[in-house]
């Protein structure tokens, strides 16, 4: 059972109240967290980087913004409206947010050149590859390839909610573990690691994993894309971290997505392709194009 420490009594550590976090959902219920490594409720909040995940397995997975097709949208959310997952209403309240946008910012990506050329050598333990090491990377941090595929631990801070094994899921998907690889690393050096120096609240939610999810042409199944998150994050603090990102960071697609079913809260898809980036910039509401498909730019829709 997960506890807090209290205070010492002749001797011998008392425990205070379990720790119940707001954020970490079993089954849609909420579910008592870790140990607090630093004694006090404040810290262990600012060690949980997850937001409310009560629907979220779900609905991230069975959709994904992207270029998914507006009739497949459509049928995926009236699939999880029926199954009781969303509501009609979460879904409606969005339909009309890009047309009464906050702000809006149509300036296209910035075209700075990334690196691509990958340099990492798979291990016998895939999981244990060094992508990119704490001395080379400008948050400080170590990447391993369990540390943009796996699930957030006690030991594993930097981990993604949405956990795939690369070793068993890259050949399924139709590429091997060293070109799976070789992606994560260029995403993390061009794209999820400046974010990460410049937003250290900043957490995958999402990277590789499975084919088969969302768009057909999504890069998530090639270790090119990540869904990003920031702990503590209000929803109008996602568009001007996406317009930063959009200035300062090398990039193949990046999409602002809102939402207004499960938590309601946004996230940052951004991915990074080593045969050529297109400087795709684009607003998502509900896994759509928030102003019809094809069309460029930040919307502030938080306002929704």
């Amino acid at each position: 059972m997960p506890y807090i420490v209290g205070a010492t009594a002749h001797g011998v550590k008392h425990v205070a109240d379990v720790f119940h976090s707001e954020n970490v959902f079993i089954n849609h219920v909420p579910v008592a967290l870790w140990l607090d490594p630093e004694g006090s409720e404040a810290a262990a909040y600012a060690a949980i980087s997850a937001p409310t995940y009560s629907v979220e397995s779900v609905t991230v997975l069975a959709l994904e913004g992207e270029t998914s097709a507006d009739l497949s949208v459509a049928s995926t959310q009236q699939a999880l409206i029926e199954a009781g997952v969303i509501s009609q209403a979460e879904v409606a309240a969005g339909n009309n947010a890009g047309a009464n946008p906050n702000a809006s910012d149509t300036a296209q990506g910035s075209g700075i050149i990334g690196v691509n050329t990958a340099t990492v050598t798979v291990s016998g333990n895939v999981d244990e590859t060094l992508l990119l090491s704490a001395s080379q990377a400008a948050s400080g941090i170590d990447y391993y390839v369990r540390t943009v595929t796996k699930q957030v631990s006690q030991t594993n801070r930097n981990g993604v909610i949405f956990p795939y094994d690369v070793a068993t899921v890259a050949p399924a998907n139709g590429y091997t573990a060293q070109e799976v690889c070789e992606n994560l690393e260029l995403l993390v050096k061009n794209c999820f690691d400046p974010i990460k120096a410049q937003y250290p609240k900043a957490f995958m939610t999402c990277s590789f994993r499975a084919a088969g999810r969302g768009s057909p042409s999504s890069q998530h199944p090639k270790g090119q894309a990540c869904d990003i998150q920031f702990a503590g994050a209000s929803k109008s603090d996602y568009f001007p971290i996406a317009q930063w990102i959009r200035d300062n960071v090398s990039f193949d697609q990046l999409i602002l997505e809102y939402k207004t079913t499960g938590s309601g809260m946004p996230w940052i898809h951004v991915s990074y392709n080593k045969a050529g980036n297109r400087n795709q910039v684009f607003t998502f509401m509900n896994d759509r194009n928030c102003k019809a498909p094809g069309v460029t730019g930040l919307y502030d829709l938080s306002n929704a």
